[in-house]
């Protein structure tokens, strides 16, 4: 149950880096299904709003993939994977009329990963910390 809402969640979270990123307009404020709290801070923070997604992603990526063995590799490949798919999202912007490529917006996605990735590995330390005692 746990690595089927793991993936389910991880699959849909790229989907909607996806989605956004390809949307024709960058100002995706105006969505109607979109808070409008929510849209002004997306357009107010262009870049780091493409942290965000990934910051969740690098949260459930440590937590599906940590199981104590060959835990550099396994952080590494999800770093790459995750920095592979920021990439492929603003190389798809190159092709669309009101996007543009913007290398800052892959250093904002590897950023969210690796503070994900942290945050998901501080939650697995407390947790076995917890259950241990």
């Amino acid at each position: 149950m746990k690595n089927a809402l793991l993936i389910t969640a991880s699959v849909f979270g790229i989907f909607l880096v996806f989605y956004f990123s390809w949307l024709p307009d960058p100002d995706i404020g105006y969505k109607a299904y979109f808070p409008a709290w929510l849209g002004k801070w997306t357009n107010a923070n262009a870049n780091l709003r493409t942290a965000v997604p990934f910051l969740f992603l690098g949260i459930i990526a440590e937590i599906w993939f940590n199981d104590g063995q060959h835990v550099l590799r396994k952080r590494t490949i999800i770093f790459l994977a995750a920095s592979l798919v920021v990439t492929a999202a603003e190389v798809g912007q190159l092709f669309l009329p009101h996007r543009t490529f913007d290398l800052r917006d892959i250093g904002w996605g590897m950023t969210g990963t690796a503070v994900g990735m942290f945050i998901g590995a501080a939650f697995l330390f407390i947790y076995q910390r917890f259950r241990a005692s």
